[in-house]
């Protein structure tokens, strides 16, 4: 595979503690003092209360550290490190362990056991522990959002005054600026349980590299690497270093891609000879999956439709303006056409229509607010939507049969005030799991509902909300409150997966660094992070749809809303036959572009479960009775699709 831009090699040393080593490497002395200097930071009562300043006592203690040339020494450092703390505070109140694992995952003390720590100092960090009671801290709080740095905590001691680019910092700093972030994402990051590599891996595998980075530009290459193992598209959203441009750069030429059936497709394009529908073969000589291997390991993602929306624009990038890159496309026809494109956007600076007007094959939807579309069905644009608006959108579409809400976008706050409009009651829809800032690595559930109990005008039609990989954070967060409504339907694909409020800081004057700190979880405690909202009704843009103008996430919607195509004059494109929800639990709806004349469920291995006849084009089927499990279901004695009672 080709190399596009310079990548470290990072060895990965996979070490044992069964038994006791005479001699340590680098990597595991920054290992363990990392986490022995993160833990008496958040446990310790001089420390946590910030009586000790714990910073100095790092950097005044990490030669000894580093230059410990067996374990012994090694071990009388850290006893050195840890009695600058001062006797730590015996409680003689009884602190009951009740909270259930889920809401502990982060307080993690296996290490502490670990027989490369001697017994003198695993007293020390038991008798931390054993006497830690909740209380305020001083390294971090709840932010009130008063402050510069907006986000769900604040860190008011963590950022560092130096500045990494202009004058690159020594190594003690390096390290003590790698210690605040893990430590901060250790204790506070509500996700760390889903991360394809462990954090404490992370640690291990990147202290010693960030010790010995050479350059400024070798350091953010390391952090681009580190934030990508956290698997969050808001850490890829919040990391950054103000001298340096992304990779491979922010220049972009004027088009717009789309990851559709297995090839990045243009849907917007100012370039000669590249139209929307043509799919891109190859950027300045080399694949997509040639881009994509090579830039996966420095942008953050939780999922593959995150990683490809990010790429759309990411490959196209370059460092300097006006540069030229060589795009092969190939047409409907299969024909391949090499086109010159000239970089002339900077992307970061939010300002072209072009790029951040999110994408509507009708023009005319990119712009509107709410509007009634044929067959009297209501339509918002959430990403136009203001919340001064809500109160005469909802008047306007309140006695429409359906209305779609179009999460194909980032909303503006608006959902809150339309759930308390529209739900006949007060309804849970998700559940939000909250950093204790007085009891580090541990979180507690409050729950979130929207309404008006007695609401004297609910709304009684279809909900349907249409999103794909566009959908993140609040967007994501609307399909949640929205998708609450009785019969609500969720049409499109996979969303991004980063749902929850941020927190986000100035590590230093040139870094910034940032994460989901507010756990989302559906009622019932499923999961979004990662896996996204997932569609009632899987539905993805073809190639041909983009070249003919059609929409076919909206086409689906409007028949489902009951809109039928000889009233539209829309030819609907495949499937011609929707199938939702899928997997469902009771009952399945099953509508076609053309009349369906007979329905079979069958096993998978041929037991006929269910036949009848119909002339009709919308069919339910009470499924309530069948065992769990998958089954095919054929429609019309030819198409079988397969579907999975809950």
């Amino acid at each position: 595979m080709k190399t596009i831009v310079l990548s470290f090699f990072l060895t990965t040393i996979i070490f044992c503690n069964e038994s006791h080593s005479q001699s340590f490497t680098l990597q595991q002395e920054l290992y363990f003092t990392c986490k022995i200097w993160g833990f008496v930071k958040y446990y310790h009562s001089n420390v946590s209360t910030c009586n000790v300043n714990w910073d100095s006592v790092l950097i005044s203690n990490l030669p000894a550290i580093e230059s410990a040339a067996n374990d012994s020494e090694f071990n009388d450092a850290l006893d050195t490190m840890l009695a600058a703390a001062g006797p730590m505070a015996l409680s003689t109140v009884y602190f009951p362990d009740t909270l259930p694992a889920n809401l502990k995952r982060n307080r993690d003390w296996a290490w502490i056991s670990s027989s490369i720590l001697r017994r003198d100092v695993q007293i020390q960090l038991d008798t931390i522990k054993n006497n830690f009671r909740p209380h305020p801290e001083c390294w971090m709080e709840n932010n009130t959002y008063t402050t510069s740095y907006e986000g769900w905590l604040i860190f008011p001691y963590d950022s560092l005054g130096l500045n990494t680019t202009i004058s690159y910092p020594d190594e003690n700093h390096r390290i003590l600026m790698l210690y605040k972030y893990w430590n901060i994402l250790r204790y506070f990051n509500p996700y760390n349980y889903v991360l394809d590599t462990s954090w404490d891996t992370t640690l291990y595998n990147y202290a010693a590299p960030i010790a010995n980075a050479v350059n400024a530009y070798s350091l953010y290459l390391l952090y681009l690497h580190i934030a990508t193992s956290l698997n969050d598209t808001h850490v890829e959203l919040l990391t950054s270093n103000f001298y340096y441009q992304g990779l491979p750069g922010d220049w972009l030429p004027y088009l717009r891609l789309k990851y559709v059936g297995g090839r990045y497709v243009a849907i917007k394009s100012m370039i000669p000879g590249i139209y929307p529908g043509d799919a891109i073969v190859s950027i300045d000589g080399f694949t997509t999956v040639e881009w994509e291997d090579s830039l996966k390991p420095y942008y953050s993602a939780g999922n593959n439709s995150a990683f490809r929306n990010t790429m759309c624009a990411n490959m196209l990038g370059r460092q300097a303006r006006g540069a030229n890159e060589t795009i092969v496309v190939q047409d409907s026809t299969g024909a391949s056409h090499t086109i010159s494109a000239s970089c002339t956007y900077f992307s970061p600076s939010y300002t072209d229509s072009f790029f951040y007007s999110y994408y509507y094959p009708a023009d005319s939807l990119a712009y509107i607010k709410w509007t009634t579309m044929p067959c009297d069905i209501g339509y918002v644009n959430m990403g136009n939507l203001q919340v001064a608006d809500v109160n005469a959108m909802y008047a306007d579409l309140q006695s429409k049969s359906a209305i779609i809400f179009d999460l194909r976008n980032y909303p503006n706050g608006t959902t809150w005030n339309i759930a308390s409009l529209m739900y006949p009651t007060a309804m849970q829809y998700a559940r939000d799991m909250e950093p204790d800032v007085t009891y580090p690595g541990t979180y507690f559930w409050y729950s979130d509902s929207e309404g008006v109990i007695g609401n004297p005008n609910p709304y009684t039609g279809q909900v349907i909300i249409l999103m794909d990989e566009i959908t993140l954070s609040q967007a994501e967060w609307s399909c949640m409150m929205l998708g609450a409504m009785p019969g609500a339907i969720k049409i499109g694909s996979q969303t991004e997966g980063a749902d929850g409020n941020v927190t986000y800081w100035q590590a230093t004057q040139d870094y910034q660094f940032g994460f989901t700190t507010l756990g989302v979880f559906y009622p019932n405690g499923d999961s979004t992070q990662r896996i996204g909202i997932v569609p009632d009704v899987v539905i993805y843009p073809t190639a041909h749809g983009i070249r003919s103008g059609n929409d076919e996430l909206l086409d689906t919607a409007l028949e489902i809303a009951g809109c039928a195509l000889s009233t539209r004059n829309v030819k609907l494109p495949n499937p011609k036959i929707i199938i939702y929800p899928n997997p469902a639990q009771t009952e399945l709806t099953i509508i076609s572009t053309e009349n369906i004349s007979s329905i079979s469920i069958t096993s998978l291995v041929g037991q006929i479960i269910y036949a009848n006849n119909y002339k009709t084009d919308r069919v339910y089927v009470n499924i309530s009775d069948l065992p769990a499990g998958m089954y095919l279901i054929k429609i019309n004695d030819r198409q079988i699709q397969k579907f999975v009672k809950e």
